[in-house]
């Protein structure tokens, strides 16, 4: 069985916090596995995303990072008790928790450029899964779309699963980055 680390840090939504979190988090996962400058800079660009995403829209005072490692895998969950994910898919804005529970594997298309479509499968009206469609369009980048949800975009390029759930029961929300 490999040996894995878990270690949990507390953001203190405040920005002039962000990048010296993202340095300790970096440096304890140099501590627990081996990374390259590739994996490196993935991990600083998921960190920065999901805190950045914190300081804009969770309203809260805090944030917790858990980061585990194992063998040569990342696994990141932020957690927050802020507001709900809200994407706007053409002229829908979708808030979760969804209402209903008639969202099972549905797959809603959330942010699109020149090279790739985020989307997004849905597990139920609590839970999702962003992933990547390429595509070889050639249209020029969506400005207006560009600020809202490109950070997503950017977090799951970077990743091999990137998930979210609206833990009803504690009204928390769950964003787990695994690669």
């Amino acid at each position: 069985m490999p040996d894995s680390s878990s270690k949990k840090f507390v953001f203190n939504n405040d920005a002039d916090g962000l990048y010296p979190l993202v340095l300790a988090v970096i440096e304890h996962v140099r501590q627990s596995i081996q990374i390259d400058e590739s994996t490196e800079f993935k991990l600083k660009m998921i960190l920065v995303e999901l805190l950045t995403n914190s300081l804009k829209h969770s309203g809260q005072d805090k944030t917790v990072l858990k980061i585990g490692t194992a063998g040569n895998k990342i696994n990141i969950r932020k957690t927050d008790t802020g507001n709900g994910l809200a994407v706007r898919c053409g002229e829908n804005l979708l808030e979760w928790p969804l209402p209903g529970r008639h969202h099972t594997d549905e797959i809603i298309t959330i942010y699109g450029d020149s090279s790739a479509i985020l989307k997004a499968k849905l597990h139920n009206n609590c839970r999702l899964r962003f992933f990547i469609e390429e595509t070889e369009e050639t249209n020029p980048v969506n400005i207006s779309s560009l600020a809202e949800h490109f950070g997503l975009m950017i977090i799951t390029r970077a990743c091999d699963t990137f998930d979210y759930e609206f833990d009803i029961d504690t009204c928390t929300n769950h964003f787990t980055v695994t690669f």
